[in-house]
């Protein structure tokens, strides 16, 4: 079953309001100052769109941003609606297409959903360098999205997974050819592909006033002295310390100047110092020498084949919505279309961009994303 669609999902259910930023703008003209929350303020052929859902999400945004309320007609008011509604209207009609054609979600499904997003929580914390178990990641995740589980599990029900069924019976299969995966690779095998070169080390540090005493280590250890040993009884930095000194690989740009250019000048195997930096003074041992390397093309080309499919799959998405909008004839009460919105926020002599994408600097806000 493609994850393209839950990825998303997951993200737009309790993210992608919190990334809104409320640049100063000319006000738009301003809707009613206390709208109901039954009114209807867009319609399309199998459903519409209501105040209270835009509220909902208006409130959501609030109390993200940690602000008070946003008033209506107020230039914050506009873009946040600008934003909204794109989303409401495209979830609405995903959510008609689901009932003209008999689209069920089973409980079980969506424990496997929420299974899964507690394995991405824990992915994405350890890519982030935290050590932390997988229901915490997954909790934490929670608490930065303002939402329990119980959020979660009813917007699996009610959105991702509609979501990615219907995006499964609308989409083709959408394979990429072998030239394209060829070409992904060799255009980004610099940025994506290639590791920098590298130095696993370990280093003694000794404060400020104490060269001496690390010139006195240093010759110690060029008579055989035990380098871990002396780093946990004599070095000042207490975090490498508990580990004989170990720490880890560096690339160049990870540390200070002076430590970095005895770092890479060193041989494999090579202790050096003292080398003085605003720490103090420090004596380093090079374990390995890491040089720049390139993944070969074989160990990532499904990576890339997977990642151009679901990139393709996303754009056939948003393509079959944007044409269900114009098919649903969606029609927006005055204030609340979002082009419109756009247009009026734009600065003077800046053309608003073409139709389902987003301004410069801004968030689409699109499901097919």
């Amino acid at each position: 079953m493609s994850k393209a669609f839950v990825n998303k999902g997951v993200v737009l259910c309790g993210l992608v309001m919190a990334s809104l930023v409320f640049a100063g703008c000319n006000a738009a003209d301003p809707v009613a100052n206390n709208p109901s929350g039954a009114e209807k303020v867009a319609t399309f052929e199998g459903g519409e769109v209501t105040q209270g859902e835009v509220q909902e999400q208006l409130d959501l945004i609030s109390e993200q941003q940690g602000g008070g309320e946003i008033e209506a007609g107020s230039p914050q008011y506009e873009q946040a609606v600008a934003q909204i509604m794109p989303q409401l209207v495209q979830t609405e009609i995903i959510g008609a297409y689901v009932e003209e054609n008999d689209i069920e979600v089973t409980e079980q499904e969506v424990d496997e959903e929420l299974d899964f997003a507690r394995e991405q929580a824990a992915a994405s914390a350890q890519e982030q360098g935290l050590d932390v178990p997988e229901g915490e990641a997954f909790d934490l995740l929670l608490e930065q999205s303002g939402l329990t589980e119980e959020d979660l599990r009813n917007d699996i029900r009610e959105l991702i997974l509609p979501g990615q069924k219907v995006q499964e019976r609308v989409v083709e299969d959408a394979e990429p050819s072998d030239e394209e995966v060829q070409t992904y690779y060799e255009e980004n095998e610099e940025t994506q592909y290639t590791t920098p070169p590298q130095r696993c080390a370990d280093h003694i540090l000794f404060g400020p006033d104490q060269e001496e005493q690390a010139e006195e280590t240093l010759q110690e250890l060029e008579d055989g002295g035990d380098f871990a040993e002396l780093a946990t009884e004599l070095s000042q930095d207490t975090g490498s310390a508990e580990n004989g000194g170990e720490l880890g690989c560096i690339g160049e740009g990870e540390t200070v100047p002076n430590f970095e250019e005895a770092l890479f000048d060193a041989e494999e195997g090579e202790t050096v110092g003292p080398v003085e930096t605003q720490f103090g003074f420090h004596i380093i041992r090079v374990n390995e020498v890491n040089e720049e390397s390139a993944q070969p093309f074989e160990e990532v080309e499904g990576e890339i084949r997977e990642q151009l499919t679901i990139q393709a799959e996303s754009e056939q998405f948003s393509e079959w919505l944007a044409g269900q909008e114009e098919e649903r004839n969606v029609e927006y009460r005055e204030g609340y279309d979002p082009a419109a919105a756009q247009e009026q926020m734009m600065p003077e002599g800046v053309q608003p961009p073409p139709e389902g994408e987003a301004p410069e600097g801004g968030n689409g806000g699109g499901e097919g994303e």
